[in-house]
């Protein structure tokens, strides 16, 4: 080496590289202009045998000098920097290979960008973090970009470089916890990870929290994939999807779960959908962390839009909750709890192997909110059902009385997780005003559907979970011991307004096996509790049973299902209101010995009136007196205890007028048949003269 050329070495600096410390390479590695309008050209290349720097537009290569027998490279050109060059790199073998330095390309991350990141307020980050294949100074490749703040180095490691940590290392930018590099020549398909050594001197690989995809497998390898390739939204779709989603729309939601998301499973779901008429499909899949890394996001899309062009919006069920602790995960990921709470009181999830995210901490923040726009962007989903929500709003769920941290203010509440809910919400609705989030949670925690501005968290709605069991508790007790719990079905219209509820019914089969009495009795039950569900006030939410198969019971129940979904759909007193106390009045909740309610369902038009009879016990009643809310004509247009849902058939054939008889408490009443365990629906019309 010439005399020059070493005096030109940062040998602090070289030693950091080859022994794979170096987090800010580029201040050593690629071309750097020196005295003499000259440049100087390093590589590190520990498996070479030869390399040599060619210069676009030269005639021939300038071989480079071995500065350092671990593989450091360093040759003097005249070209002032900056210029195009490649390398050529001779194995032992004799094989030469030709590549782009790495090093050679500026930094494609901004200070802005690093600042908002920094700030929490960079919610599409997805577009900033992860593997990227882009365009630089007209060479495609791929930008890498990752979040390790404590790191002592990152590099990319894959099938492209042998997963040998030292090839390419990282730069940190800006001193900031983002390091970054621009491997060209690489593209769609390649496995990767990243190679993280702490301080410590520990080694490990860990997978890209930012993938778009990852394999199928224990110990899976991040994929690069290039989402510029997705198809957007379909706009038409978009203009009419407010219409579908709003409070004053008939929104029942099929529950699928384990659902792949492809497009040959989309065809099946949307033969079912259509059968049986729900608006919208709720689906789960299998997380890397949160993004739906397992699936190729190119058949999520096609699994999305194939319910879209059929009229159906997709729900996704989410969880920001936790992820779950493995070593390659976000568990520790530099070396620190960086995205899990430093305090272990707070991060566990007892009975799992999971912990909870640090939901205090802008990077946390960025990664959910990012995920979940992508979600909702990229993937077009039309809605998030937010699960474990009681979980992160409370620091001692499922804990010891000493297992927990409590806040600042010594309460159970985590006022971090409250922040960001209404981060969330707000920001969503901001990017997309009409999709839907759904929290799932089983808490009495006030204002989770009330507007931020009211200090809730400002979700859409929230899954009643108390309404499916207080009415399934009632069901469960022998019809004639269900006088003495009349008040648990009467119970859930108390706190009804006090948020925007969807009513769940879970487990139809379940439900069957623990009602009552013989098969009559369990089938008129199990008819009358799916009746029940449509025509009280709340959005609609079914999973699971009873569905599919060929029994006389099961295809009655599935005549009786389609035909509800139907009713409920066309019929603007059972949703335009429901959302509000107008859209419902009791008329008759008091009789316990009877078990028989009588209530009022009106939408926003003037002539959108029903009364609604229930009997849950298994006795008819002819000439049953109740009260109407207006004087007039009504006419029974439903009852589940038609013949052709295996009922008996004991309805009001003929349209029944009202006379001035109080009952009720109301001044005009009529006097009807009513059904054993059953549902039946009256539409009101004005009295002709």
């Amino acid at each position: 080496m010439t005399k020059k050329l070493y005096n030109l070495m940062d040998w602090a600096e070289i030693e950091a590289v080859t022994y794979a410390e170096e987090d800010h390479p580029k201040a050593v590695l690629g071309a750097h202009p020196v005295r003499g309008g000259q440049t100087l050209v390093t590589a590190y290349k520990p498996d070479a045998a030869e390399v040599s720097v060619k210069v676009k537009g030269s005639r021939s290569a300038v071989k480079m000098e071995l500065a350092d027998e671990d593989g450091y490279f360093a040759a003097l050109v005249k070209n002032k920097e900056p210029f195009e060059y490649e390398l050529e790199i001779k194995d032992s073998k004799g094989n030469t290979t030709t590549e782009k330095d790495p090093y050679s390309f500026p930094d494609s991350i901004t200070k802005r960008d690093i600042q908002k990141f920094n700030s929490g307020i960079h919610y599409k980050a997805y577009e900033l973090m992860g593997s990227h294949v882009i365009r630089l100074n007209g060479v495609e490749g791929v930008r890498f970009a990752v979040w390790a703040p404590n790191a002592m180095r990152v590099s990319v490691v894959g099938d492209f470089n042998n997963w040998d940590g030292r090839i390419h290392q990282m730069e940190r930018l800006f001193d900031s916890g983002i390091f970054e590099i621009f491997i060209p020549g690489i593209t769609d398909g390649e496995k990767y990870k990243y190679e993280i050594k702490l301080h410590t001197g520990q080694v490990y690989m860990k997978r890209d929290p930012y993938a778009f995809m990852r394999e199928d497998k224990e110990d899976a390898a991040s994929m690069i994939y290039d989402i510029n390739e997705l198809p957007d939204a379909d706009g038409a779709w978009l203009e009419e999807r407010g219409e579908k989603q709003g409070a004053d729309a008939p929104v029942s939601i099929y529950d699928f779960k384990g659902t792949e998301l492809s497009k040959k499973a989309a065809r099946d779901i949307v033969k079912q959908m259509e059968e049986y008429g729900y608006s919208h499909a709720l689906v789960s899949a299998d997380f890397e962390a949160l993004y739906i890394a397992a699936e190729d996001p190119k058949e999520v899309i096609a699994f999305t839009d194939a319910l879209h062009k059929a009229g159906i919006s997709v729900l996704l069920r989410w969880s920001p909750a936790s992820f779950e602790s493995i070593d390659g995960g976000l568990s520790m990921y530099d070396g620190t709890c960086l995205y899990e709470d430093g305090d272990g009181k707070r991060s566990y999830v007892p009975g799992s192997d999971r912990k909870y995210f640090n939901l205090g901490s802008a990077g946390v923040r960025d990664y959910l909110l990012a995920n979940a726009i992508y979600l909702l962007d990229v993937l077009h989903f039309d809605g998030l059902v937010v699960s474990d929500v009681a979980r992160m709003l409370y620091l001692d769920y499922g804990k010891q009385e000493t297992g927990w941290t409590p806040n600042m203010y010594g309460g159970n509440e985590n006022l971090d997780a409250i922040d960001f809910f209404r981060l969330l919400t707000g920001t969503l609705h901001k990017y997309s005003p009409d999709v839907l989030l759904i929290s799932d949670d089983d808490t009495a925690y006030p204002g989770i559907t009330a507007s931020i501005d009211e200090e809730g968290l400002g979700f859409d709605y929230k899954i009643d979970h108390g309404w499916n069991r207080d009415v399934l508790g009632y069901l469960k007790q022998e019809p004639l011991g269900r006088s003495n719990h009349y008040n648990e079905i009467c119970f859930p219209m108390i706190y009804q307004y006090n948020e925007r509820f969807i009513l769940p019914l879970y487990d139809i089969v379940d439900v069957w096996n623990e009602m009552p009495g013989d098969r009559d009795e369990k089938f008129g039950n199990l008819k009358s509790l799916l009746a029940y569900h449509i025509m009280h006030p709340g959005k609609k939410l079914i999973s699971g049973g009873m569905t599919e198969g060929k029994s006389k019971d099961i295809k009655a129940v599935q005549t009786l299902i389609k035909d509800v979904i139907a009713f409920y759909n066309k019929n603007g007193a059972l949703y335009s209101k429901e959302m509000e106390q107008a859209g419902f009045e009791w008329i008759n909740n008091i009789s316990a010995r009877e078990n028989i309610l009588v209530f009022a369902r009106r939408g926003s038009r003037k002539d959108d009136l029903f009364t609604v009879v229930v009997n849950f016990v298994n006795v008819p009643h002819k000439g049953y007196k109740i009260g109407v809310p207006r004087a007039g004509r009504y006419t029974e247009i439903f009852t589940s205890d038609a013949e052709k849902y295996d009922g008996f058939g004991f309805v009001n054939k003929s349209p029944v007028f009202s006379e001035k008889s109080e009952c009720d408490g109301r001044p005009d009443s009529i006097r009807i048949k009513v059904a054993p365990l059953s549902v039946a629906v009256y539409k009101y019309s004005a009295a002709k003269e």
